[in-house]
């Protein structure tokens, strides 16, 4: 993943859990590989997260591929993404144990055609 090793990065062993990782921040490969996701993240995803009361680990494997989705598009069209904009189109939703983020509908046309539906295996 390409973790310096100066941030002391752990690596689960097989068949773990985040539960076996007392005191440990859990991110799971899909934020990284399906999400785009990099370290340090960027101040958007930051700026997401605070506001909507979340820590990254609450955050199911498709709810940050929505955060930085939804950030490559504004950029792609030269915007400067806020979390009030993400609010318009998206909502924080609660299923099970994790945190995710749901496209609002009624009035709000989607920002993307083909969002993901689902992670396997994550």
């Amino acid at each position: 993943m390409g973790f310096r090793s100066e941030w002391g990065a752990q690596f689960p062993t097989q068949n773990s859990t985040s539960l076996d990782a007392p005191g440990y921040i859990t991110l799971y490969v899909a934020f990284f590989r399906e999400g785009n996701f990099r370290l340090p993240m960027t101040k958007f995803t930051g700026e997401v997260l605070t506001n909507y009361g979340l820590h990254i680990s609450q955050i199911n494997a498709l709810g940050l591929p929505r955060i930085t989705h939804f950030e490559f598009i504004c950029r792609a069209n030269r915007i400067e993404p806020s979390f009030k904009m993400f609010n318009v189109f998206y909502f924080v939703s609660y299923t099970g144990a994790f945190y995710s983020f749901n496209s609002r509908t009624g009035g709000v046309s989607p920002c993307s055609n083909n969002p993901p539906k689902s992670l396997h295996d994550w």
